[in-house]
Parts: structure tokens; C-alpha cells; sequence
């Protein structure tokens, strides 16, 4: 399969990510979980009435992708494909307390048709008029990888095309406290900026959302191409995985100047990184990313546009530096993520500048 190039981005985040410009000069922290977005001013791209009526995974859609549009410099879009692990998780907990408050009698059904995990897609391409190709993909923390995927496939069948690649997820109160009762978030000492050389259980969950125009084509505006993406549940072999993807994409170990990690202040799993920072990236500038930005399932859309800022300002943030290394020029980053110690992922990226 050919590349595609990312054309343009905007993210929304727990920091101000949507401002033009951000690089990580300013850390905003938190000393608590379930940490919701900084919101821009929605308005810039929503009317008032339309605004109301959206969910929050809505609304960080549709700004999201009308301002990566507008960076783009207005291209048709002609298809939208976006990735969430759980969807509207605000508007299917308010129809299932409203089922259960009103035993099972009249409901208001905006809530449940908000509820489904596609909803932002569709916003969006309602937005926008787009009546192309529209789908979501929803596979637990390989959600947005998915959704890279069918990019990359769709843009090999219609080169001449410009598409909307997006990943999205909103936090919610219910869920949140099912998660802590399996132990899945960090209850005693939740942070951020986060500590990830420390033995803390649980993760700093947040939400986000992050949307790119790409197509086949490169022009002057490019700010990357996406070469491969893998994932793969359960791996008995990492190593095996990163190489066998690198040899896939004609890329070699030595040829990246850099690999973002997904450390995420959970000692249980944050040694499955560090394990391959101590070997095959031990020579390689480490970049994080979650320790400022949170745990959910797309969070590697911003890992994604993490690497196309660096690639810009060509130089590693301090905030971010895992090992201390750093290159003279950053032209290949690779992105490794996993969660729990499950659903592996892969992203390479080349700088196109």
C-alpha cells in the first residue's frame, strides 16, 4: 500500500492542544481522574441552537474536524472515518438512567439516539454536506488505528480524494466508577503531569479528540505521511512485531530518529515499555505523550500529532523526553502503543517537510 500525507490537524485535549501554534510550552495539571477537555469556543464552528443539542464527543468532533479543514485550506472532503473505543458513554448512561428512573415507561429519545458510537461521524458529515463514505470503527484501543487503516486503504482506491481520519472519546461519571471498582483507574495518587517511573496502579483516564485531513498526494502544506499501521491483540513476541512491521514498510531499526511511547503511570504495564526501552530503542530519542495528555482509548491520535509537531519544530519538548537522547534531525517516528497489556499498536511516520 502507498502513504498517505497528513495535510492538516487539530486536537482537543486536557491541554490547550487546539490553539495554533501549542508545543507543549504551557503544561496545565491536574490532581484528579476523569479529567474533562479544555473546550474552545465551540461557537467558532457550531450555531447555538445545533450546539445545545450535541453530546461532547459531538461537539469535539465537529470543531475538530472543520478546524483541521480550515487549516487545510477548505478542501472537499470526501469521506470520514473515525475510531472511539466507547462513543457517547454521557448521552448512553443519561438514556440508561432515564430507562431505569422511569421504569421503562416514556423516554426522551435524544439520549438513545445519541448514544451510538457512529454519532460524531455522522455530525460531522452532516456538517459538512458529506454524503460519501462514512464509518467508525470501534476496537478498544485500536479504535483510531483501525480507522488510520481504512484511511490508508480507502486513499489507495481513490487517490484523487481528500478524507477526514479521526479519533474521539469523552469521560463520564458511571463509567468511571465501574473502572475503578475493577481497579482499572488510579484512585490514590492520580496526576498530571504524571509520574511514570514510579509504582502507581491505575490509569489518569481524560478525554480527547483528534481529527486530520490526508490524502495521496503530497503538496507544500504536508506536514507528514503515514507509511504502515499494525495492530494485533495479544503478542507473544514484541520485538518480532516491531521488526516484522519495519521490514513491511522497508524501514530499518537504525533509520528512526525517534519512537513515541505510551507510558501511562500504570506500573503493572508500563514495564512492557520499558522492557523495549532498555533494548531495541535503547539507542533511539523517546518521546511520551499520555503523561501530559491521559489515558483513553484513541489517545494515539494525539501521539499522531505529537510526531507531526515534532517533525515541524524539529525538536523533542522537555516535557516529553523519556530517555534524554536526541537526534540532529527527526525524519522517521514510530508510534508503539498498548493498554492493559493488550491491543498493540504501530505507526510510522515520515516527515514529508
Amino acid at each position: 500500500m502507498k502513504k498517505i500525507y497528513i495535510q492538516s490537524s487539530c486536537t482537543i485535549s486536557i491541554q490547550p492542544s487546539f490553539e495554533e501554534n501549542y508545543f507543549f510550552g504551557e503544561i496545565k495539571e491536574y490532581t484528579e481522574n476523569g479529567i474533562k477537555v479544555i473546550d474552545p469556543d465551540y461557537k467558532e464552528s457550531i450555531p447555538a441552537l445545533q450546539l445545545r443539542r450535541m453530546g461532547k464527543s459531538m461537539r469535539m468532533a465537529v470543531y475538530a474536524s472543520q478546524k483541521a479543514i480550515q487549516i487545510a485550506g477548505n478542501p472537499k472532503i470526501d469521506a470520514v472515518i473515525t475510531g472511539t473505543g466507547a462513543g457517547c458513554l454521557r448521552d448512553s448512561e443519561k438514556f440508561v438512567e432515564s430507562m431505569w428512573d422511569n421504569d421503562g415507561g416514556m423516554l426522551n429519545p435524544t439520549p438513545f439516539i445519541q448514544s451510538t458510537h457512529n454519532m460524531a461521524a455522522a455530525t460531522v458529515a452532516l456538517a459538512l454536506g458529506c454524503k460519501g463514505y462514512n464509518m467508525t470503527y470501534t476496537n478498544n484501543a485500536n479504535s483510531f488505528e483501525s480507522a488510520v487503516l481504512d484511511g490508508i486503504l480507502y486513499l489507495n482506491e481513490n487517490p484523487t480524494q481528500n478524507i477526514l481520519i479521526g479519533g474521539l472519546e469523552e469521560s463520564s461519571e458511571q463509567t468511571l466508577a465501574f473502572w475503578k471498582s475493577v481497579g482499572y483507574v488510579n484512585s490514590e495518587n492520580p496526576k498530571i503531569p504524571t509520574e511514570l517511573n514510579g509504582n502507581s496502579v491505575g490509569e489518569v483516564i481524560s478525554e480527547g479528540a483528534g481529527f486530520f485531513v490526508a490524502s495521496a498526494t503530497q503538496n507544500e502544506n504536508s506536514l507528514g505521511a503515514i507509511l504502515g499501521v499494525k495492530t494485533q491483540f495479544q503478542i507473544e513476541n514484541l520485538e518480532e512485531f516491531i521488526f516484522e512491521f519495519l521490514q513491511e514498510n522497508e524501514v530499518s531499526i537504525s533509520e528512526i530518529d525517534a519512537v513515541i511511547i505510551g507510558n501511562n503511570g500504570d506500573s503493572r504495564y508500563d514495564s512492557i515499555y520499558q522492557n523495549l526501552s532498555d533494548s531495541i530503542f535503547k539507542e533511539i530519542p523517546q518521546i511520551t505523550y499520555k503523561n501530559v495528555f491521559g489515558e483513553f482509548d484513541s489517545v494515539s491520535s494525539l501521539a499522531v500529532e505529537t510526531a507531526l509537531k515534532v517533525f515541524k519544530h524539529q525538536e523533542i519538548p522537555e516535557v516529553l523526553k523519556w530517555n534524554g537522547l536526541k537526534n540532529e534531525k527527526y525524519w522517521n517516528i514510530l508510534i508503539y502503543n498498548q493498554r492493559r497489556g493488550r491491543n498493540h499498536s504501530l505507526i510510522l511516520l515520515e516527515n514529508e517537510l
